[in-house]
């Protein structure tokens, strides 16, 4: 929402902690959510569901490469929002995680959609069940996020704080979260993920009560 909500990864801040597979593997996911927040910001302006997938590929030297969609509907865009994203990760011997990558935003449905398209990079680093990326945007400004996650026998529970620069001229907010997910019957390959969002009073200003508010959203998922 360049300049107006994007301002808009793979949390899915796509850039998540990708450790190599032990041997090259395509993977698909597919998302049912009550609302596609992304940086505690609703990306709807009536924030309405919405349905995401995409699909992943990575080798086993640490490359991936994937692609993520979602139905948005903001600031001229009506209809969907393509991610395409490529980076390296590893996991050192040590137990640290490191996560090197790019990642294209692009929307499409409205005459103005392609005006809001940016690139971001990334950066980042785990540690027993701790995290910390760093993007950089072409156009916008830079984001930072510390998150943890613990995953308990049946549930897991994450927490993460960030920091975004809208603009790069110091329009920046404060976003939180706190969620906890498993599986249906504790086996299936089908999550569900229950997460609270709340974001600083800057936020409000720069996008609206309506969107920027504290919410919590559901989400239901399968992976292939």
């Amino acid at each position: 929402m360049k300049n107006s909500l994007k301002i808009s990864s793979v949390s899915l801040l796509v850039a998540a902690m990708v450790a190599p597979a032990a041997h090259a593997e395509i993977t698909a996911n597919v998302t049912l959510t009550t609302d596609y927040v992304w940086r505690g910001v609703s990306q709807n302006t009536d924030e309405s569901p919405a349905l995401q997938g995409g699909f992943d590929y990575a080798d086993e030297s640490g490359f991936y490469i994937g692609a993520w969609g979602s139905n948005v509907n903001f600031g001229g865009t009506e209809s969907l929002e393509l991610d395409i994203y490529g980076g390296w990760g590893t996991e050192l011997s040590n137990g640290v995680g490191l996560d090197f990558g790019v990642i294209r935003y692009s929307y499409h449905g409205g005459a103005d959609s392609s005006d809001l398209d940016f690139t971001e990079f990334y950066a980042g680093a785990s540690y027993a069940g701790f995290g910390f990326t760093y993007s950089v945007g072409d156009e916008l400004g830079d984001q930072y996020e510390i998150s943890y996650g613990y995953d308990f026998e049946t549930v897991s529970l994450a927490v993460a704080y960030g920091n975004y620069d809208v603009s790069g001229d110091s329009d920046d907010y404060d976003y939180y979260s706190a969620g906890i997910s498993g599986s249906f019957g504790g086996k299936s390959d089908i999550g569900w993920d229950v997460s609270y969002w709340g974001t600083s009073s800057d936020a409000e200003e720069l996008f609206g009560n309506d969107i920027a508010d504290d919410r919590i959203v559901l989400s239901i998922s399968k992976e292939f």
